[in-house]
């Protein structure tokens, strides 16, 4: 039954944000390396490892399926046989809805430009987000102004906008534009805020725990282990 109901129709479901589709390959394209590598976050509660396998097998030979992050922040990290097999499953998987849960795939070698880079000026928090405008159109918006590594809308329980998310741009350069732009805008019924991500706003997202493996000085004077 899982295979049926996590088909790829089923998984585009919700529409795909320019940009965020063809992630995998704008990885590729913009100086990160390819990899056979992808980080999955934003799962739905009490996937099994069968599950997993089943669906994400659909798009190559899995090499090594491993949890990365327990609930509430469920997280996988999948390896595959080929760089094509983790590119199809990024363009397919990344912002669909499963099981009403809209899921982020990144490759890992995003992944770990994302890490070394969380305060250098390349993330943006964006505050005072129209709770009518959901991810896709905020991927598309921030999409305008350079490559998006992530970008998450932060939501409650029941599946509602906290009015909240970031943007993670591949280069200082981008973000500035995005961040001059962007601020004080008005989107919606409501004016957008931006502003440089900081240690401490790690606290206001779920799905983010990759952070952890930055060094944080933060938690490091206080002598609290990542």
């Amino acid at each position: 039954h899982f295979r049926d109901e996590l088909t790829r129709q089923n998984l585009l479901s919700e529409p795909m944000a320019s940009g965020a589709g063809d992630l995998g390959q704008q990885v590729g394209d913009k100086g990160v390396p390819q990899c056979r590598g992808i980080f999955v976050c934003d799962l739905p509660p009490g996937l099994a490892e069968l599950e997993l396998r089943q669906l994400f097998s659909q798009y190559g030979d899995i090499v090594a399926l491993q949890q990365a992050d327990a609930a509430p922040d469920e997280a996988i990290m999948i390896e595959y046989a080929t760089f094509e097999a983790a590119q199809e499953a990024v363009e397919t998987v990344h912002l669909a809805n499963l099981r009403g849960k809209t899921v982020r795939c990144l490759p890992i070698s995003a992944l770990e430009v994302i890490r070394g880079t969380m305060v250098s000026g390349q993330r943006l928090i964006i505050e005072n987000i129209d709770p009518a405008i959901e991810v896709h159109g905020l991927w598309d918006v921030c999409s305008l102004f350079g490559q998006v590594l992530d970008c998450k809308l932060q939501l409650t329980e029941d599946g509602k906008s906290c009015g909240l998310g970031f943007v993670h741009y591949s280069s200082n350069e981008e973000a500035a534009v995005a961040s001059s732009t962007l601020h004080k805008m008005q989107i919606g019924e409501c004016e957008i805020r931006l502003r440089p991500f900081q240690w401490d706003d790690s606290a206001l997202f779920t799905g983010t725990l990759y952070a952890r493996l930055v060094y944080n000085p933060y938690m490091d004077a206080a002598g609290v282990s990542l």
